[in-house]
């Protein structure tokens, strides 16, 4: 494994439709430090207020670091949230933009994932959301 850190900026996406629970994992033999993760979320008429959080756990599923949007989603809406180091921890919308603050040093090892997802599952098999992480990816 390399020992020092270089700069291979990676996008990893899920945009699959009827989908508001994405989990993309660490490949093995990578370590991949979080630079942002951009979420959009399509809702459907089913009323209920979507909450967007973004869970990074290890290999065996156990919390490591949670992040939550600092708003909720209603039905029928597209909304867009960024998280990244040093954003700020919004707490509405502008326009249809939320940016709100990601650890600034977070490494995950291979096998570990990042799950971003409607925690309050209102319509999980029917609003779209599309996730792409930008990660600095180290492999062996």
């Amino acid at each position: 494994m390399r020992t020092t850190r270089f700069f291979n900026i990676v996008q990893v996406a899920d945009a699959t439709l009827n989908d508001s629970d994405k989990t993309l994992t660490v490949p093995a033999n990578a370590q991949w430090r979080l630079a942002s993760v951009y979420a959009q979320l399509i809702t459907t008429a089913t009323a209920g207020n979507r909450q967007v959080d973004i869970l990074c756990t290890d290999a065996s599923d156990n919390e490591i670091a949670k992040f939550v949007a600092g708003a909720v989603q209603a039905a029928s809406l597209t909304r867009t949230y960024v998280f990244a180091p040093l954003h700020p921890q919004e707490t509405a919308f502008t326009n249809t933009l939320m940016l709100r603050a990601l650890a600034g040093d977070l490494v995950l090892p291979a096998g570990y994932k990042v799950r971003v997802f409607d925690s309050a599952a209102i319509d999980a098999a029917a609003d779209d959301m599309t996730v792409r992480l930008l990660v600095e990816e180290m492999t062996e």
